[in-house]
């Protein structure tokens, strides 16, 4: 029970490194690129206009990252994490344990089954 929970910690952790990794890297990238379109733009036509083109670039960025955040999309992909969908209706404790005991004695009597 707690191995499965240990592999999943790990898988997660090496998840959120690697993605924490990526976006490092990537606002480095980033600011590389924006470096070298300011030194561009600032050869060209001057510091005043690169600030404007570069500070351009980014509103516009942003706003298209932010209508992209809070567009809502079509339905879920799984109706069971719908947070609007109605709550499943609740079974009574003793019942759950009941049926899980139900459950778990069919599950012995096919096991001791001999198999042909």
């Amino acid at each position: 029970m707690f191995s499965g929970l240990k592999i999943r910690a790990r898988m997660a952790a090496r998840a959120a490194a690697l993605t924490t990794v990526g976006v490092v890297f990537g606002l480095v990238g980033l600011g590389l690129l924006t470096v070298a379109l300011w030194i561009l733009v600032a050869e060209h036509e001057g510091a005043l206009i690169a600030f404007a083109v570069i500070g351009a670039l980014y509103a516009v960025l942003s706003f298209v990252f932010i209508a992209l955040g809070t567009a809502r999309g079509g339905p879920p992909a799984n109706p069971a994490h719908d947070p609007r969908a109605a709550p499943p209706p609740q079974k009574e404790p003793f019942a759950q344990m009941a049926e899980g005991f139900a459950i778990g004695l069919q599950a012995g009597r096919a096991a001791r089954e001999p198999r042909s």
